[in-house]
């Protein structure tokens, strides 16, 4: 199935690197791994998904297949008339962006507002949040507080969803915290503030509690909540990234109805397909697993389908930093789903007709069902 003219609802990104330094080859091709380890640099340059997203874009581009090629092209117009044209070729319509993953060279929303042809808004990282408000206040009750506002505000300030990475702090197991827990480690994290300026959020009763208090204000305000699941990179363990560890919030009869989207869910896209196959209010997406499985992404789809339905099955790119990402993850999110529905068509499961729905759902519909038509 040829999938290119309906457009994508990314409802999962983040933001684009300011104009800078011209990326050479080593930098460009770090964007295609999760991998930190300086080691793996030989490396890089034999994904499956480097070497076919420097083809496709080189047949977009007009230049040779190769890397000197495609960097030739990004490096001989401004960056932002570069992005604006992979972002019109890869069809997406609105970009949901989680500001959390946001350095000091990222693109501000408005920034990228006045340069891309589509709907921008914001994604709300939750434990990011967090770290700020441990910076800036000096007691617990204080934090509290300060957090409840600003999420209390959040869709008032154009807020369209949360986000929690609490997978890559300690898991996705949240156990029911206290008030009086979360407080007692306060103190520790606010020398460690006070010290280095920052700090990294894996204190998990401070987490877990501060966590619950922001599904609540989610569902005071009909805010759908994202959660990383499955594939990362090597910061997180996998193992405590199965997306059934969420089981026990996801029952929870005190946190109901705000829709939960289980983010990447790479290699458990059996295991979400399953989750948003049984609760009405959960959701399972594909993004970085497409395009990062390489040729596993119509097989992760399927994989899905085996439980959800196909109106609890969402794709985006998950893409940051390079435009680059956007347009092949957009490309590949297409292309696996047309294979994924040309086979089910050819083993009997669905109609042409009905293909062509589920196309159009996991496409667009989907997201701009849970998120909102923006």
């Amino acid at each position: 199935m040829d999938l290119s003219s309906i457009p994508l609802f990314d409802h999962h990104c983040h933001p684009l690197q300011r104009p800078g330094a011209a990326l050479d080859g080593a930098a460009f091709r770090r964007h295609f791994s999760e991998s930190t380890d300086p080691a793996m640099a030989p490396h890089l340059s034999f994904s499956l998904f480097y070497q076919r997203g420097l083809r496709d874009l080189a047949a977009l581009l007009g230049c040779e297949p190769s890397e000197e090629g495609v960097l030739a092209v990004r490096q001989s117009v401004p960056l932002e008339q570069y992005a604006r044209r992979l972002i019109e070729a890869a069809n997406i319509s609105t970009m949901l962006i989680d500001t959390g993953l946001a350095r000091g060279e990222s693109c501000s929303l408005d920034e990228q507002r006045r340069f891309l042809p589509c709907a921008i808004h914001e994604i709300l990282r939750l434990e990011s949040l967090i770290e700020q408000l441990v910076v800036e206040t000096d007691s617990f009750p204080e934090l509290e507080e300060a957090y409840r506002s600003r999420l209390a505000e959040a869709r008032h300030r154009g807020v369209v969803a949360f986000k929690s990475i609490a997978a890559y702090r300690g898991g996705l197991e949240v156990l029911p915290r206290s008030r009086a827990e979360a407080a007692a480690v306060f103190p520790a994290l606010k020398a460690a503030a006070r010290r280095d300026g920052r700090i990294r959020l894996s204190d998990r009763p401070l987490l877990e509690y501060l966590l619950r208090v922001g599904l609540e204000a989610a569902v005071a305000q009909e805010l759908p909540v994202q959660f990383h699941t499955g594939l990362g990179d090597d910061d997180l363990d996998l193992r405590t990234a199965n997306p059934l560890h969420l089981r026990p919030l996801l029952r929870d009869p005190a946190l109901p109805g705000a829709p939960i989207i289980l983010l990447h869910t790479w290699p458990f896209s059996r295991e979400a397909g399953y989750l948003a196959g049984i609760y009405s209010h959960v959701y399972a997406d594909l993004s970085l697993t497409i395009p990062f499985a390489a040729q596993g992404g119509a097989a992760a789809i399927r994989t899905a389908l085996e439980q959800a339905p196909t109106s609890k099955l969402l794709l985006a790119t998950d893409a940051f930093s390079i435009p680059e990402l956007f347009y092949l993850g957009a490309l590949y999110a297409r292309q696996s789903l047309g294979t994924a529905l040309d086979q089910l068509q050819a083993e009997g499961w669905l109609t042409a007709g009905q293909a062509e729905q589920t196309a159009r759902q996991m496409l667009y519909d989907n997201a701009a069902s849970v998120y909102g038509a923006y």
